[in-house]
C-alpha cells in the first residue's frame, strides 16, 4: 500500500500528509489515541537509536529512511496525549454514509469519507454549509474546494486534528502534542548531536592521511 508522506518533521501545525493509496488516512504517520503501549523507557530507547543511525547515515537515501521511521515513533510518542482521530474519522464516515443512503463499496474495498463526500455532490447543495457533531465532542465540516466537490476538516477543542482539502490527509497538533513533540525532539537532538560530536573528535585525531577521508573511517 503506497503512501503520500508530505512536509517537515519540525513543522508546527500542518505537521504531515500522510495517506494510503485508497485515498485513507495513513494511521502509521498520524498519532491517535491508544496507538501504543509502550513505556517511557521504550521510547526513549528508541529515540536514541534512531538519532545515532542519523547522525552516521552515509548517504541521502539512508537518511530519508531513517526521517520516515523518526516521524513514525514521533506519532507513537504523540499519540500517548493524541485526542482519537481514528475514531473521530469513523464517525465522519457514518455521518456521511447516512447522508447517501449507504451506497456500495467499491471494487477496491470499503469506502472512504471523500468517496462518500463524492456521492453526496449533487445530493446535498448546502454540504458545505453544514456543522455535523462527533463522538467526543469532535466537528466535521465539508468546505467545497475550488476544484469542485467537498473537503473535510475535522476539528477538536478548537484544532483541526485531521483534514483533507485536495493534498491529502494532514492533521495540525493540540497542545498538548506539541508539549510532547518538543520533548521528542528534545531527547532525539540530544543524541544526534552527542554522536556527531564523538565522530568530529575522533577525526581530528585521525592522522593528516586519513582526516582528509572521512568516508574512509566510516567504512571501516
Amino acid at each position: 500500500m503506497g503512501v503520500s508522506l508530505i512536509g517537515s518533521v519540525s513543522s508546527i501545525k500542518n505537521v504531515t500528509i500522510a495517506t494510503t493509496s485508497v485515498g485513507e488516512p495513513d494511521w502509521s504517520y498520524i498519532p491517535t489515541a491508544g496507538k501504543s503501549g509502550k513505556s517511557k523507557e521504550e521510547f526513549i530507547s528508541e529515540i536514541r537509536e534512531l538519532a545515532k543511525k542519523a547522525a552516521m547515515a552515509g548517504s541521502k537515501s539512508e537518511s530519508e529512511q531513517l526521517s520516515i521511521k523518526v516521524t513514525q515513533l514521533r506519532a507513537e510518542y504523540l499519540s500517548e496525549v493524541a485526542p482519537d482521530r481514528k475514531g473521530l474519522y469513523q464517525h465522519a464516515k457514518n455521518q456521511m454514509k447516512n447522508q447517501n443512503g449507504n451506497p456500495k463499496c467499491k471494487g477496491t474495498g470499503e469506502l472512504t469519507l471523500l468517496d462518500f463526500l463524492e456521492a453526496a455532490k449533487g445530493r446535498e447543495s448546502s454540504l458545505a454549509e453544514k456543522r455535523f457533531a462527533l463522538s467526543g465532542g469532535g466537528i466535521l465540516t465539508c468546505p467545497m474546494l475550488t476544484g469542485g466537490g467537498y473537503g473535510a476538516e475535522i476539528e477538536y477543542q478548537g484544532v483541526k486534528v485531521l483534514s483533507n482539502t485536495g493534498y491529502g490527509w494532514g492533521y495540525e497538533l493540540t497542545p498538548a502534542e506539541l508539549a510532547r513533540k518538543d520533548e521528542f525532539y528534545a531527547i532525539y537532538w540530544k543524541e544526534y548531536r552527542a554522536v556527531k560530536n564523538d565522530v568530529e573528535d575522533e577525526l581530528a585525531q585521525l592522522p593528516d592521511y586519513l582526516g582528509d577521508r572521512p568516508a574512509f573511517d566510516r567504512k571501516a
